[in-house]
C-alpha cells in the first residue's frame, strides 16, 4: 500500500518597500519608482488571489512605502507624472533634457521591446553619441513619456479598466487626454492596495507584517560595533541616541500599521534580513510572535553549511524547514530561515526562462524537499520563501504573469501542499530551540553592504553628528521654553526634526553609497540623505552644518587616510611583519565587491615617501586574481605628474566604458606599470611621456619591489625627475587586465608627495 506524502507547508512572504522619494514631506516625489511599482506590482500581486482560492499569502509592507501611497493617494505628484500631463507645447528644454535621460529607464528586451514603437524612439535616442533635444518632435517626446508610463502598468488592468487597453494598443500620437487618462487609471489603482489588502486580511487570505518605519538596519543602530566590519576606521561609538531610534521606529511602523489597517501586525520583517540577538530581543520585548531571516544565518548560528547538490537541492532539510524560537525565558518570538535557493530563483534565474517552464522546474523542487522529509519524526514542516515581490519582475516577459499562475494552479493542484499564513503555522507547530542567533544580513552573511566602506563610514559619521546635535539642540530649546504653549511649539519642532533623522536612518542611502553598488540615480540618493540631515537643523530653526551641503559621492575613492610622516619601509612583502614601517603611510581601502559583480585583486594601497623614494605597498584579494601564467590578467599601472614636468602624455591604458574617471583628463610624465599572477611579479617597468603624447621606455635605475604576501616597491625620485627638496608629484592608480581599466584610485583627485 502506498504511504501518504507528509503534507508540507509554504510560506511566501513578498516584500514590498521603496524609499522616501521626498526632499520635503510637502513636495513632490524627485523620484516615481512608488507610483510605477504601485501599477505594476502591489495591487496585481494581490488580485491574483481571486482566481487561486486555496492560495494564502504573506505580504511584507514597508511602514514607508505605505505612508508613500497615502501621499499619492492625498495628491502628491512625482516629477515624471508632472510630464505626463503637461499640456501640449509646454514642454521645456530641460523638460525635454529630462525626457531623454530618464524615460527609458526600464528593461530594454521584456518592456521596451514589447513596444514597437517605444523601441524605435529608443533606437533613435541611442543612435548617435551626442543627441539633441531638437532631434525629436514634441509629439516624440509626449509618446515617450505615455510608452514609460504603460510599460509600468501590469496587463491585468486592461480588464479592470476597458481604455487602458485601447491606450496601449495605440503605440503613438498620445493626445493630452489621453495622457491625463493614463495617469487618471495610475491614480485608481493606487487608491485601491490599502483597502483591498485590508479586504484580503480580514478575509484571512493574507497576514501582512511590516518593517520598522523607515527602513533602517536595526542591528547596526542598536550597536554599530555588530557589523564587525574589517574597516572600521573612524565610525563613531555605539550610541543610544540610535539604539533609541531603533526601538522608536519598530513602534512608529506598528502604530501606523494598526492604524491603517486596523490590526496590530504580529510578525516584522527585519530590513535586508540584517538580524542580531539584541534585534531579537527588541522585537520580543514588543510583542512580535515572528521575524524572518536567511538561511545563511541559521548556518552561522549552528555551525553548519547546508550541502546542496548539482540541482541546488539541499541533500539535507531539515533544519531549514522548521521554525525556532529560544531557551531563554520569556522570549516568545519565533524565527524563520528562509531558503535563500528558492528566492534567488525567483529574483535572479528565472527571468529568461518561459514562466510556464520555470513554474515548473520550481514546483518540482518544493517536491523534492518534501520527499526528503517524509521520515523525519517532525509532523509539521515549512518552506519559507522570503523575497522581493516587485523588482524581479522587470525581468520576466509579461510581468511575471505566467509564472506566477502556473506555480499557484500546481500547488493549489497538490493536496500534499498548502500555503499557509505564518502565524498560523506557529500557532499549530512546536519550534526547535536555540540560545541565540547569529548576526549578518542575507547578503554574505555580514552587514559589508551598508557600512565598513570610506562613503559608508562618513555617512555614518554624519548620521551620528546630527543625532547628537539633534539631542542637544532639543534640550537646549526645551529648557529655554518656559510657558507650557512655548514647551508645545518645541516638541512639535523636535518630532518634526526626529522624523527626519529617521528617515536619513534608512538603509537605502547607506545601500547606493560608495562600493560596489551603483546606478544612475546615485547623486540623488546622496542628495536626499544630506537633505533629510539639513531638515533635522531646519526644523530645529538652526543654520546646518556646511559639510552637509557637499555630495559624498565627490569623496568615493579618497583616502581615508593621508601620510603623517615620512616612511621608509623594509620591502620585504610580507605582510605581518615591519607592519610599524608603514604605520605613518598614507592608506587608500578598495573593499572587495560582496555581491554578484566582479571581484576586485586589491583590497588597500599603502602610499607614503622619505627623502629619496616613493614606497607603494598593495593588499591583494588573492583568491581573486586571475592565476594564470599570462601576466597580462593582472596589471597596475601608477600615473605620475611631476610639479616641473612639461611634456606629457594621457594614459595608455584603455577604458571599458564611455564613462571617463575624472582624474583621468590628466595628462602625466611617468607611467610605472608591473604585472602578476598568484606568486610571481614581472619587474617593474617605467616608461616616460614624449612629444606627440607618446610613451617611451626608461631604464629603473633605482627601483626595490618584493612580493611574497604583498606587493611592496620603492621607486626613487630621481627616477622621476623630481630631484628638488620640497618638489611635489601627483600620481594615480590603476588596476587592469589585458591593457583595459578595471578600477582607478582615487576617481576624481590626484594623490600627491613631496620629495
Amino acid at each position: 500500500m502506498e504511504v501518504a506524502a507528509k503534507k508540507l507547508n509554504i510560506a511566501f512572504i513578498w516584500h514590498f518597500h521603496q524609499p522616501v522619494y521626498q526632499e520635503k514631506f510637502t513636495e513632490d516625489f524627485v523620484m516615481p519608482w512608488v507610483r510605477l511599482h504601485a501599477t505594476k506590482d502591489y495591487l496585481d500581486m494581490l488580485l491574483r488571489l481571486e482566481d487561486h482560492k486555496k492560495i494564502k499569502l504573506n505580504f511584507n509592507i514597508s511602514a514607508t512605502l505605505l505612508a508613500s501611497i497615502e501621499r499619492y493617494n492625498k495628491g502628491i505628484s512625482d516629477l515624471h507624472s508632472k510630464l505626463l500631463i503637461t499640456k501640449n507645447n509646454k514642454l521645456s528644454e530641460m523638460d525635454k533634457n529630462f525626457v531623454l535621460q530618464y524615460f527609458f529607464d526600464v528593461n530594454y528586451s521584456t518592456m521596451i521591446m514589447q513596444r514597437e514603437y517605444y523601441a524605435e524612439l529608443y533606437n533613435k535616442r541611442y543612435s548617435k553619441e551626442n543627441i539633441s533635444i531638437n532631434d525629436f518632435s514634441e509629439q516624440e517626446y509626449f509618446d515617450i513619456i505615455a510608452n514609460y508610463t504603460l510599460c509600468w502598468i501590469d496587463a491585468k488592468f486592461q480588464s479592470i479598466y476597458p481604455e487602458l487597453k485601447t491606450l496601449s494598443d495605440k503605440q503613438k500620437n498620445y493626445t493630452y487626454q489621453d495622457r491625463l487618462s493614463l495617469y487618471s487609471i495610475q491614480k485608481d489603482i493606487i487608491k485601491k492596495i490599502i483597502p483591498s489588502y485590508k479586504k484580503f486580511q480580514d478575509e484571512k487570505r493574507i497576514e501582512i507584517s511590516t518593517s520598522p518605519f523607515y527602513h533602517p538596519i536595526v542591528p547596526l543602530l542598536l550597536d554599530i560595533n555588530e557589523s564587525n566590519c574589517a574597516y572600521n576606521e573612524n565610525l563613531p561609538d555605539k550610541s543610544p541616541l540610535l539604539a533609541e531610534d531603533a526601538k522608536e521606529q519598530t513602534i512608529k511602523a506598528l502604530d501606523y500599521f494598526e492604524k491603517v489597517f486596523k490590526k496590530r501586525p504580529r510578525g516584522i520583517w527585519l530590513p535586508e534580513h540584517c538580524i542580531s540577538m539584541a534585534s531579537v530581543q527588541m522585537l520580543n520585548d514588543l510583542g512580535i510572535k515572528w521575524t524572518v531571516t536567511d538561511e545563511g544565518i541559521l548556518s552561522n548560528t549552528i555551525g553548519r553549511e547546508f550541502a546542496r547538490d548539482f540541482e541546488g537541492n539541499l541533500e539535507a532539510p531539515f533544519d531549514l524547514c522548521v521554525n525556532y524560537g529560544f531557551n531563554k525565558r520569556n522570549m516568545g518570538i519565533n524565527v524563520l530561515f528562509a531558503d535563500s535557493f528558492f528566492a534567488n530563483l525567483v529574483g535572479f534565474g528565472y527571468g529568461n526562462y518561459d514562466g510556464r517552464v520555470a513554474a515548473n522546474d520550481f514546483y518540482e523542487k518544493i517536491k523534492t524537499v518534501q520527499n526528503k522529509l517524509q521520515f523525519s519524526p517532525k509532523q509539521e514542516h515549512i518552506i519559507t520563501i522570503a523575497m522581493d515581490g516587485e523588482n524581479c519582475w522587470e525581468s520576466y516577459q509579461n510581468d511575471g504573469n505566467e509564472f506566477l499562475e502556473t506555480l499557484y494552479s500546481l500547488i493549489e493542484a497538490d493536496s500534499t501542499l498548502e500555503t499557509v499564513l505564518l502565524s498560523d503555522f506557529i500557532e499549530k507547530s512546536s519550534p526547535e530551540k536555540l540560545d541565540s542567533v547569529a548576526s549578518g544580513s542575507w547578503i554574505n552573511r555580514n552587514f559589508d553592504l551598508w557600512i565598513g566602506e570610506p562613503t559608508k563610514n562618513l555617512a555614518w559619521i554624519y548620521l551620528d553628528k546630527t543625532r547628537i546635535d539633534l539631542d542637544k539642540i532639543s534640550k537646549e530649546l526645551m529648557s529655554e521654553a518656559k510657558t507650557k504653549k512655548k514647551k508645545s511649539e518645541v516638541q512639535k519642532k523636535i518630532d518634526s526634526a526626529k522624523e527626519e533623522i529617521f528617515v536619513a536612518e534608512g538603509s537605502d542611502w547607506l545601500w547606493w553609497y560608495g562600493e560596489p553598488n551603483e546606478s544612475s540615480n546615485d547623486h540623488i540618493f546622496d542628495f536626499l540623505f544630506r537633505s533629510h540631515l539639513k531638515n533635522v537643523y531646519e526644523a530645529l530653526g538652526k543654520p546646518s552644518p556646511k559639510h552637509l551641503d557637499v555630495p559624498l559621492a565627490s569623496i568615493i575613492g579618497k583616502p581615508v587616510r593621508q601620510p603623517r610622516a615620512h616612511i621608509t619601509p623594509i620591502i620585504d612583502g610580507v605582510f605581518d611583519q615591519n607592519t610599524n614601517n608603514w604605520l605613518d603611510a598614507g592608506y587608500i581601502f578598495l573593499p572587495d565587491s560582496p555581491t554578484f559583480s566582479a571581484k576586485k585583486t586589491i583590497k588597500g594601497i599603502y602610499y607614503g615617501n622619505d627623502s629619496d623614494n616613493i614606497y607603494l605597498k598593495f593588499e591583494l584579494n588573492k583568491n581573486n586574481l586571475i592565476n594564470t601564467i599570462h601576466f597580462i590578467k593582472n596589471e597596475v599601472y601608477v600615473y605620475f605628474k611631476p610639479e616641473r614636468q612639461e611634456i606629457t602624455s594621457p594614459v595608455r591604458i584603455a577604458s571599458r566604458t564611455e564613462n571617463l574617471y575624472p582624474v583621468l583628463e590628466n595628462q602625466f610624465g611617468y607611467e610605472l606599470k608591473f604585472s602578476f599572477n598568484e606568486s610571481e611579479i614581472i619587474s617593474p617597468q617605467l616608461l616616460k611621456s614624449c612629444n606627440g603624447g607618446m610613451w617611451q621606455v626608461q631604464l629603473l635605475r633605482k627601483v626595490n619591489y618584493a612580493y611574497k604576501d604583498t606587493i611592496e616597491i620603492a621607486l626613487s625620485f630621481d627616477d622621476l625627475g623630481v630631484t628638488e627638496e620640497g618638489e611635489r608629484v601627483e600620481f594615480c592608480i590603476i588596476s587592469g587586465s589585458n591593457g583595459i581599466i578595471n578600477e582607478v584610485y582615487p576617481q576624481d583627485i590626484l594623490l600627491n608627495l613631496t620629495r
